[in-house]
This record gives structure tokens, sequence and C-alpha cells, in this order.
């Protein structure tokens, strides 16, 4: 077999494989006489049709199959003899047969060679924060919002009180979709509602009725209510203000933790500072992502980037699905979903550079302690953990995960770090954002 490669551009190349003794009608005869046992033909014993006629019937299909047996077994051989890696399917560009020769061309694309990575003269911001009382005070208020009661009233609504309303929107007369609701728990000054609709409600009483008039903004989320004036029909069936439940053993007790509210503390400040943790991980590990892909350029192959924006358009749409919305008819222009494909693409490149050049493998200890972090969060910890130990599928997404950690390190172990403090509440933000 002799074999030819050519650059066609940067990253596309052109190879021509010749197969000297290919025998490619020898390999068809002896296709036909294999299968002619199976061969059915009216006025014929099973596996007395002549082999010209089975010839005549599947002759086309055994000459494909030889073929295509021979291209694959002939590709696989010259890309190891060629060390050739390629970054997508190859394309078959021609075949032709000279006597005992066969010939044919493909062309496909490889991987860029990744230069060196330096990054001696770089500045990168690494931020730190740490969970303070202030937060953990905040967070219990925040426990207690989420449990919060409302004692009815008689007197009228002020801002922070509860109204529950049943109402009826109409423009024009006319009902509109969106604009009708029964039983709904409005706090009045909580933003829920245009400020147009919940100042019309102030001062009203239980058991009252109320014509609301506004004019939807110019930039209202809906467009086909944008600058209509409504009037809406509002009943007014209670107000209420709020009732916090008392920070003691009891309200521990309803958040899970039964020796009371010091516990209850310590085991808040033990989650926030998980979560800040992981938060922190995060935020600096894109930071250095990105200064990693901004400080080097490469030339990408399309193949990789194209099934990575179909990867991405496909997670789009399950993430809509998963918020119950029909995807179906739904436009996904894969160009859109190129950008961070691309990126991707390329981080994922010079990571893999990074991770060869340092022989970077997964700590056992740190792949143990993240597995750990983990099962924190869970009411049974060992069961968690054994579900990942013998599981070498999440196994080994707990090891890459570990290893990308230490190529972060490894990034800002080289570069010039400039630390800025931070808040729990503006680095949790910004991860989520």
């Amino acid at each position: 077999m002799q074999v030819s490669v050519e650059n066609v551009s940067e990253l596309g190349r052109r190879m021509t494989i010749t197969v000297e003794d290919a025998n490619i009608e020898q390999a068809v005869q002896e296709r036909l006489k294999s299968i002619r046992p199976q061969v059915k033909m009216a006025g014929f014993r099973p596996g007395k049709v002549p082999l010209k006629m089975v010839a005549q019937t599947h002759g086309p299909s055994a000459r494909r199959e030889v073929i295509d047996n021979l291209v694959q077994e002939s590709m696989r051989e010259a890309f190891t003899q060629e060390e050739v890696n390629p970054a997508g399917p190859p394309h078959i560009d021609s075949m032709d047969e000279e006597g005992e020769k066969f010939i044919y061309t493909l062309n496909y694309e490889v991987f860029p060679e990744v230069a060196d990575i330096k990054l001696d003269d770089i500045t990168l911001e690494k931020t730190v924060a740490e969970v303070t009382d202030e937060d953990v005070d905040k967070m219990i208020e925040t426990l207690r919002e989420q449990r919060l009661t409302w004692d009815p009233l008689k007197r009228g609504a002020k801002e922070e009180d509860g109204v529950t309303i049943d109402f009826v929107g109409k423009i024009d007369g006319e009902e509109f979709q969106g604009g009708k609701g029964q039983d709904v728990l409005l706090e009045l000054g909580a933003g829920r509602m245009l400020p147009e609709f919940e100042e019309q409600l102030m001062g009203k009483k239980a058991g009252q009725e109320v014509k609301v008039n506004l004019t939807f903004p110019d930039d209202y989320r809906a467009e086909n209510l944008q600058g209509k004036k409504a009037e809406f029909d509002v009943t007014i069936k209670q107000v209420a203000k709020k009732k916090l439940p008392k920070l003691d053993k009891e309200f521990a007790a309803l958040c899970g933790v039964e020796a009371g509210v010091a516990a209850l503390k310590k085991e808040v400040r033990a989650n926030m500072e998980r979560e800040l943790a992981t938060a922190l991980k995060s935020l600096n590990k894109r930071r250095a992502m990105d200064m990693l892909a901004e400080k080097n350029e490469l030339a990408l192959p399309e193949a990789p980037v194209e099934r990575e924006a179909e990867f991405l358009a496909e997670q789009a749409k399950n993430n809509l699905r998963g918020q119950g919305v029909n995807v179906e008819g739904i436009p996904f222009d894969i160009e859109n979903f190129k950008p961070n494909a691309e990126n991707r693409v390329k981080l994922s490149l010079l990571i893999g550079k990074i991770i060869s050049d340092n022989e970077i493998k997964p700590d056992e200890d740190r792949v143990k302690q993240a597995i750990d972090n983990i099962a924190a969060s869970y009411e049974d910890a060992d069961e968690v953990v054994n579900y990942y130990m013998n599981n070498q599928e999440k196994l080994s997404e707990i090891q890459m995960t570990v290893v990308e950690d230490m190529v972060v390190e490894w990034i800002f172990d080289h570069v010039k770090v400039e630390e800025s403090t931070s808040t729990f509440s503006d680095v949790v933000n910004a991860v989520s954002n």
C-alpha cells in the first residue's frame, strides 16, 4: 500500500491511498459465493441458484460491501502508518480501479500544533472572600422569610402588606391573555406587579372592589401590550401583614436542626462556606480560562467546532424543555452557537497541552475530597460516596474536574496574581449570572 499526503490548507489534508493488490473482482466473487446458500429465488432450491443469477441481483451490493471494507481497513492502516489523528470524519473525494490496483483520495482536517504556553508577563486577578457573621445573619433572615405567615388585617393596605386579590383585565372592553388571576397574593412594594397597579391598591381594605387603570410601559415584556391602556376589575379578598417565625429552637427544628439556634447557625455557616468555596473556584477558573483563550491564538478544525455547536444547541433545547417550553418550531441556528463552541474547542486543546507538558494526573486524595464535598450536602453521605466510587463514569467526571482544578492552579502559579477581596453575596451572584 502506498500513501501520500498533501497540505491543502493550514489544517486541511488530502491523502491518496493506493492498494496495489486489491483484487476487488476476486473478493466480490468470494462474497457472492458466501451468500449464495441464503439466496432464495423462484424455481430453485435454497443454495442452488446459479452464481451468475446471484451476481445479477446481489452483485452491486456485494461490490459496495467489498469496497467499503477495503477502504475502512486501508484507511485505518494508512492513518496508523502516517501517525494521523483526524479532527473529524474523513470525506472520500474519488475512487478509481486500475487493474488489480484500487486508488482513492480523501480529505480531512487535523488538530493544530499547540505551541508552548508561556504566561510570564501576564497579571491575573484572583478573588478571595470569606463568610462573615453578617452573611450568616442575612441567610438566617432569608430562612425566616421563606417560612413567614400572613396575619389578616382590618385596616387599609400599606407597603409590605400582603394583599390577596382576584382580578380581570380588559383592553378596549375585551379581556386579554395573562390579564386574569384568582387568589393572587401580592406583596405591595415588592415589584411583582407594575407600580401603577400596586399604588391603586394602597389604603384598600378586604372586601372592597377596585377599578385599576394603567398604561403598559413601551418596553413591557409582552410586546402585544406595550403602550396599551388597560382597566382591571380587582376584588380585595384579604389584607395581611407578615409574621416571621421566632428565631428559637422550634424554628431551628423546622429547618431540620434539632440542637437549637446555635447549631443552626453553625450548619448555615458550613453550608455557606462550601457554597462560597465552589463559587470562588468557578469565578477564578472562568478568569483563568478566559485569559488562556485570549492569549493563545489557534486555527481550529471545523468538524469538532460543528459537533460542539450542535451539542450546545441540543443543551439549550433540553434546558427549555426542562422549563416546560415546547421547542418544536423554535428555530435554533447552529451559527449562533459557533463562537462559544470555538472557545470550548480552543480551551480543550490548550488544557490538553498543559496537562500533557506537565504530566498532570488526578490526585487521589483530591478526588476523594471532591466526592466528600458533594456527599456532605446529602443526608446519607456514605451512600453518595459509594455511588461515585463504584460508578466509573461518575468517578471519571470527578477526576477530570480535579485535573482541571490542577490546571487552573498551574496557571495561577505561572502568572503574576493580584488578589481582590469580595463578599459572599457578590461572588455567588457573579457566578450565577
